[in-house]
């Protein structure tokens, strides 16, 4: 096999552009490929190569050192990908003036390097690559099992530099599926690159950086992945880590636009970075994981890659850019030993910033853990941190997730100078976030005493074009509230569906949280608290109506007998010291009650999935049964096999939920009137044999070939719907024999066969799950005997929003029809026993207009009358009247009343043709009680999903 030894030569000139020919290459070909002996260039000058200089394919045992390449067109050193891993070695060498050829097509982008490295070097050291209109090195990065271990010290002599590049390093990929072992990039210094000091974008592994030295650079680090949407174990660690900004190396004249491939502008002649003119130099773009590849290597999309990064799409660059949707649910990044420098508020004219957030990092801001921070005094205070950027109205916004949740861990008091482990850095987005402790810092609010964790919800087996609306969790200790929209839909890169159907907040831990869902809920819903200590939250979690909830953790039933609260002898709510898992339902309240605790669960520490919750929605008739017997003297076995035996069903299916006497309902502010004996038990009829619950619902990926990481599919691939897995839905059949039995109590005890058969004077209210219900209410009548039921049903839509006001008040509320002025004759209820906030009522009164408004529910109301005739209405060219018109007035909070107006308006439109019809909907209407709340809704509200939260001007 050939090889060869060249040493202090001169090539100059060679190489062929039109036939991409390099002026050397080394090509081994079918079974030479690794079996070549050794080969060594040293000490040579390359200079004007018109098609690179040194290309190394299926090569092995090469030496490349101590040589010089000067104004090279494309690329100074290639070792190809059929090239063999961990043989070949670069070392010493320098390319100054690494250039586009003047030739080469401007069709579509084909990026380049002085140093393109395909495959992992055996040794990469004492490079340097200067003045490169494009990447300075782009490589594939070594592996590493231990990927929260640092390495050992290097010398100055073994760093790589890059310098006057657009980008310094480039990662590539360093696994072609998703690897949970890390990709290392250590011992280099980036400085005076017109876009990014490193880069990496559709990394497929966790990224070890250390030993790095960034400065000068429009941006020090921009790192973006393609992760499964199910992932959760994706790491970043630094250490040993220096960002500077601008330092004397760097001129208002020379130094202050910056150079990027962009969509539009294939040779980065301008500055297309997303950061734009944001700010001048920023030093960490925090981390953004995507679900779709952009580039070449990871798609299917280009049967020719070469190089492997090159773009799929146009629209997939610049380099952050983020393509498809979210990807992983979960992901850390861990700084430790990180020093900054050199970033003020004016900097020429802008600002700059140590760490910002990225411009695409919209649907979710994952946790970065932050240690051994040092800041250098010409690291201004007022452009340390900055988590609420303006980038523009394209990019992440007040509002989106990714801006809201935007936290920095002060793991020991150095990222924020107080000398107090465990604070955070929040947004000053979301001030509701924070405590009345926190402090205002130019950027961010620094919170000392604040200890957050984060925690997901999924709707599992939803369907994809499903519309769940934002989620609300309101914190007991101070009332705050934050909300969380969820992730956007797909960027660039086509999508098999929408955006998931997750949420995630940041928790205060050792705290209560009420957890809103302003929709029907899901059957299956899986909660992860991501929180390796084992400190607690407790979940307060609204349903719209009685469901029966099994709580799995890791997979495993938690038995009733052990788990479940409301059952031990003295039935209470799960509080902070319960284990993991603890729960109670109050039929009453409509809450479940669930606490969390982080940790380890089998030997997985939570923030890697342990003790993952799923919560499963079985449908029930709901029994609310007033005995005239004392509650001492209540017999529940019994009971259940009277049930049992009366409905001809299994005895299983029936569980007593809450028994209270006269005294315990008159304590929480009930109207129901019971006897002096009296007792009130609620009692569950679950659906018979539900489906199994799909194992994928169960847990997280566990190895690195299951974590769904998605390929970049057709153009019309969003168009496409996946089937569901058996059990993933509701159950109609299950639904209907409840409905049957609901029916069949009532008949029973209308008739008085219901007392006859429990040997007791009973009156009872009927429930009946329904998943599909946009309201549902009870009204007991008077008669000890008698009952009645009451179901909404929509057939074609999901429910809208929970009604708090009525179900989770105490008082009587009774609904004003046809009149402007609302009923606030009962006693205004306290907010403790509300459980809501006056916002909250806010939005709980939108979401029950919207139910008015679509026809598929009602918050009560009647029509005034009409306002205008709209049959007998004249049809000039333009015509409009309002068909009806009707006001609703509902308390909605303590002394908080909402009274709205809704107005249908027809028109008749004749432009040039026939009339064209069209039916609007206007609303408005204000809190009473609550002085400068008011709201609007226009035209556009109609086209709106009917289960999405509306957006009203507030």
């Amino acid at each position: 096999l050939g090889h060869a030894e060249l040493i202090d030569v001169d090539f100059v000139g060679m190489g062929k552009h039109y036939y991409q020919a390099p002026a050397m290459q080394f090509v081994y070909l079918g079974q030479s490929i690794g079996r070549a002996p050794p080969s060594r260039v040293e000490r040579c000058v390359f200079s004007s190569s018109q098609s690179g200089a040194i290309e190394l394919r299926g090569a092995s045992n090469a030496q490349i050192i101590g040589n010089v390449f000067h104004k090279t067109y494309r690329t100074a050193v290639w070792v190809t990908n059929t090239s063999i891993p961990y043989t070949v070695v670069v070392r010493n060498n320098i390319a100054i003036e690494t250039l586009r050829h003047p030739m080469e097509s401007n069709d579509w982008i084909r990026p380049f390097a002085c140093f393109l490295l395909e495959v992992p070097m055996l040794l990469l050291a004492g490079n340097v690559a200067a003045g490169s209109t494009d990447s300075g090195f782009v490589l594939r990065p070594s592996l590493d099992l231990k990927c929260n271990k640092p390495g050992v010290t290097l010398e100055e002599y073994q760093l790589n530099e890059a310098v006057g590049c657009m980008t310094g390093f480039w990662i590539l990929r360093a696994c072609y599926d998703t690897c949970n072992v890390c990709a290392r990039l250590r011992g280099v210094i980036a400085w005076k690159n017109s876009h990014a000091g490193i880069v990496t974008a559709d990394q497929s592994s966790n990224v070890r950086i250390d030993a790095v030295l960034l400065s000068d650079n429009y941006v020090g680090m921009t790192l973006n992945f393609h992760r499964g949407r199910r992932d959760i174990r994706h790491r970043i660690y630094a250490d040993n880590v220096t960002l500077f900004g601008s330092t004397s190396a760097s001129t208002c004249d020379g130094s202050t636009e910056c150079r990027a491939l962009g969509e539009r502008d294939k040779i980065g002649l301008g500055c297309n970075s997303l950061v734009g003119n944001a700010f001048r130099r920023v030093g960490v773009l925090m981390h953004v994981n995507n679900n779709k590849p952009k580039l070449c290597e990871a798609s299917p999309k280009m049967r020719v890659c070469r190089p492997p990064i090159t773009p799929v799409k146009e629209c997939a660059m610049p380099w952050e850019r983020r393509a498809g949707t979210q990807g992983s649910i979960y992901s850390e990044a861990h700084w430790n030993g990180v020093t900054f420098g050199h970033f003020r508020q004016s900097d020429c004219g802008r600002r700059s910033a140590g760490i910002t957030l990225s411009p695409h990092g919209m649907n979710t801001a994952y946790p970065q853990f932050f240690q051994n921070v040092r800041w250098f005094a010409s690291a201004h205070n007022d452009s340390r941190i900055n988590l609420d950027p303006s980038y523009g109205s394209r990019y992440i916004q007040l509002g989106d997730d990714g801006m809201m949740f935007a936290t920095l861990y002060d793991v020991d008091g150095s990222l924020l100078e107080t000398g107090r482990s465990g604070g955070t850095a929040v947004s000053r987005a979301n001030p509701e976030l924070a405590t009345s402790e926190c402090e205002s810092r130019p950027g961010y609010l620094a919170c000392d005493r604040l200890k957050l964790r984060f925690l997901t919800w999924e709707a599992m087996g939803a369907p994809s074009h499903r519309v769940l609306g934002p989620m609300k969790v309101w914190r007991h200790s101070d009332g705050r509230a934050t909300w969380s929209r969820g992730s956007h839909g797909p960027e660039c890169i086509p999508d098999m569906d929408t955006a998931p159907h997750q949420r995630g907040w940041q928790l205060r831990t050792n705290d209560i949280y009420n957890l809103t869902l302003f929709a029907s809920p899901p059957k299956h819903h899986r909660l992860a608290f991501f929180n390796a200590d084992p400190d607690p939250v407790r979940l307060d979690i609204f349903l719209t109506q009685p469901f029966k909830l099994e709580v799995y953790v890791d997979g495993v039933l938690r038995p009733d007998n052990e788990y479940d609260t409301s059952q031990k002898q003295t039935p209470r709510y799960p509080n902070l010291s319960d284990p993991h898992g603890s729960y109670a339902f109050d039929p009453h309240q409509r809450r479940f009650y669930l606490t969390l605790r982080g940790g380890e669960y089998g030997g997985t520490s939570a923030s890697f999935g342990g003790g993952v919750t799923l919560l499963r929605l079985l449908q029930v008739v709901q029994l609310s049964l007033t005995m005239d017997i004392p509650a001492v003297d209540f017999d529940g076995p019994a009971l259940v096999q009277n049930v049992a035996t009366l409905l001809q069903i299994d005895a299983s299916r029936i569980r007593i939920v809450q028994v209270q006497s006269r005294a315990e309902v008159a304590a929480q502010g009930g109207l129901r009137r019971l006897s002096s004996g009296g007792t009130e038990i609620v009692v569950h009829i679950s659906e018979e044999n539900p489906e199994p619950i799909p194992s994928e619902y169960f847990d997280f990926p566990t190895n690195d070939s299951d974590d769904g990481v998605d390929g970049a599919e057709d153009d019309d691939a969003a168009n496409e719907t996946d089937a569901l897995p058996s059990g993933a839905s509701f159950s109609v059949s299950s639904l209907a024999e409840l409905q049957s039995l609901a029916t069949r109590i009532q008949e029973m005890a209308t008739s008085g066969n219901l007392s006859e058969a429990l040997g007791v004077d009973t009156s009872v209210e009927v429930e009946v799950s329904n998943p599909q219900a946009t309201t549902m209410t009870t009204t007991p009548m008077s008669s000890s005997n008698s009952t009645t039921i009451s179901t909404t049903i929509a057939s074609t839509t999901e429910a809208l929003l929970p009604d708090f006001a009525e179900e989770e008040s105490t008082t009587s509320e009774e609904f004003v029809e046809g009149t402007s002025t609302p009923d606030v004759s009962s006693t205004p209820t306290q907010e403790a026993e509300l459980g809501i906030a006056p916002d909250q009522a806010v939005a709980i009164a939108f979401g029950a207009i919207v139910g008015a408004v679509a026809g598929i529910g009602t918050i009560g109301g009647g029509p005034l009358g009409s306002e205008g005739n709209c049959e007998e209405a004249p049809a000039p060219a333009r015509a409009a009247c309002y068909r009806s018109a009707t006001n609703y007035g509902r308390r909605v909070g303590p002394g908080i009343d909402l009274m709205v107006r809704v107005r249908h308006l027809d028109r008749l439109e004749v432009t040039s043709g026939a009339p064209r019809a069209t039916h609007d909907v206007v609303l408005s209407g204000q809190l009473l009680g609550h002085p400068g709340v008011l709201f609007r809704g226009g035209p556009a509200f109609r086209h709106q999903p009917l289960d999405a939260a509306p957006v009203f001007m507030v």
